[in-house]
């Protein structure tokens, strides 16, 4: 069982969800038991890896025919744990998606949501984040999910109409401004990388409430769980995620640096973060420092990338997509911690050891082994600091937020309408 949430209340919920269940099964599609036994198996993968934790979100998942929501994609396809692209611009850029399911199931996990709460989701998508909440919240509850595309909006609206989630208001709007008219939201969720977390936000949430955002630090993206209570945001839990960027008012351009000529090796920033120095630093030889880091297989090393983003602000992600990334391994091959200062540029590299990892960092440039030490350094102060029952919390503040010599505070971030204060805490209890 969920902690937080009482037997009685999952009980409800089941039903909820098997009375949902009965109301899409009936016209799922005519290859409906192959879809079924997909959706299935991937279900099972999901709980088998630990991302799935709460009857809840399992039965909507099972539930909710997902493939509905992207007919253009094979069965296969819709229900492999993976990104399906449904849009690009004149470009080539994807702006649209169907999200990996184990970060949609993560994200409801971090959410918490209970039959009867309202709920405003920024970022319709295809329509298949509303119909889960709608699974959800139940026939007493609410779904409001707003998208600045109206192709988008047509999309869900039309997909959400046809597997019989007709109470799901889908709107178009600008996600910063949220929807004030279903105000006041019991639960908030974004489903765009967003930069900050927008006034409407904060206005819109009612108090005892949580926001689910990819919140982005120097490029370094997070699915942040916040409890609002007290006129504050303080952090339940924090995820490694990537998402799209927010468009319209809150949108928050970054740049992509090319690292190595010939070779599709990127580094993305912030638009505050001076990259320059970054071109093509992989061309020149380089000098590893290893860490007395060690990360078990498979263990999230997302509270170390947050720690680095706070300590440098020369961080960003770098990106080796097809696994070519130079002479160590790197340690994330999407988002991988990297920092640049002036013509340096050092990058966090792994080798595996007996159970998992060392954790090393590679310099390149003509102090580039200075800044890979001082970096080390900081990777070793986390492992000391932030291991072992604690983690990073995030705290965030209205209008400038606490003194720069709060007590606890490790590190503030600034951002355009809040203020972060990043402190070492306590694990809490449950990571919903």
């Amino acid at each position: 069982m969920v902690a937080g949430v009482s037997g009685a209340e999952v009980e409800e919920a089941v039903v909820a969800h098997r009375t949902y269940a009965w109301r899409v099964g009936d016209h799922t599609d005519t290859s409906g038991n192959e879809a079924h036994k997909l959706r299935t198996r991937l279900v099972g993968g999901l709980r088998t890896s630990g991302v799935l934790r709460s009857e809840s979100v399992e039965t909507a998942m099972l539930a909710v025919p997902r493939h509905r929501f992207i007919p253009e994609a094979p069965l296969r396809t819709a229900y492999a744990d993976d990104v399906y692209v449904t849009k690009r611009n004149s470009d080539g850029d994807a702006v649209s998606s169907a999200s990996q399911p184990s970060i949609v199931a993560e994200m409801l996990e971090q959410l918490d949501v209970h039959p009867g709460h309202r709920v405003l989701e920024i970022g319709a998508g295809t329509g298949y984040n509303a119909a889960l909440l709608d699974a959800l919240v139940g026939p007493e509850g609410s779904v409001t999910t707003v998208d600045i595309d109206a192709d988008a909006v047509a999309r869900a609206r039309g997909a959400l109409d046809d597997v019989g989630c007709e109470r799901v208001q889908a709107v178009q709007g600008d996600g910063e401004l949220g929807w004030p008219g279903g105000a006041p939201y019991d639960r908030v969720i974004a489903t765009v990388g967003t930069w900050d977390l927008p006034p409407a936000w904060w206005d819109q949430l009612a108090d005892g409430g949580r926001l689910v955002a990819p919140l982005s630090i120097r490029g370094c993206e997070h699915s942040v769980a916040f409890d609002y209570d007290g006129g504050v945001m303080r952090s339940r839990s924090i995820v490694s995620c990537g998402f799209m960027p927010m468009r319209g008012l809150g949108s928050h351009e970054g740049r992509t640096v090319e690292l190595a000529s010939g070779r599709i090796l990127t580094f993305h920033v912030d638009e505050e973060v001076e990259a320059a120095g970054a071109e093509n630093a992989l061309d020149g030889r380089g000098s590893t420092v290893w860490t007395s880091v060690r990360l078990k297989v498979n263990e999230d090393a997302s509270q170390l990338s947050l720690w680095l983003a706070c300590a440098f602000p020369g961080y960003g992600r770098m990106s080796a997509p097809f696994g070519d990334h130079g002479l160590q391994r790197l340690l994330m091959r999407w988002a991988n911690p990297a920092v640049v200062e002036g013509c340096d540029f050092a990058y966090v590299v792994c080798r595996k050891v007996p159970g998992g990892n060392e954790i090393g960092v590679r310099g390149h440039g003509p102090d580039g082994a200075a800044l890979a030490a001082r970096v080390a350094a900081q990777a070793n102060l986390w492992d000391r600091e932030c291991r072992d029952g604690v983690s990073l919390q995030i705290a965030a503040y209205r209008d400038g937020g606490p003194p720069e010599d709060a007590a606890g505070v490790r590190f503030t971030v600034p951002k355009r309408h809040t203020r972060l204060a990043i402190r070492v805490a306590p694990v809490s209890g449950a990571a919903g």
